[in-house]
């Protein structure tokens, strides 16, 4: 994940972790978004307000364990 780490260099990174899948993954911040980067170089966004005004909705995605 360092290799990725060096290729992905944006924002803050918040963690890492791992999906329902066991896929592994680490989290950045980047402005108002979470960007979760998958080993397979995958990356999926949100808006981290969006995550935080419907939890519910989000509560089974890797984004609530980083708000």
């Amino acid at each position: 994940m360092k290799q990725q780490f060096n290729e992905y260099g944006k924002g803050k990174y918040l963690g890492s972790g791992e999906d329902m899948a066991k896929h592994k993954f680490d989290a950045y911040r980047v402005n108002d978004e979470i960007h979760i980067v998958y080993e397979s170089g995958n990356v999926a966004t949100q808006n981290i307000h969006e995550v935080k005004d419907n939890m519910d909705k989000y509560l089974w995605t890797p984004y609530v364990m980083f708000v």
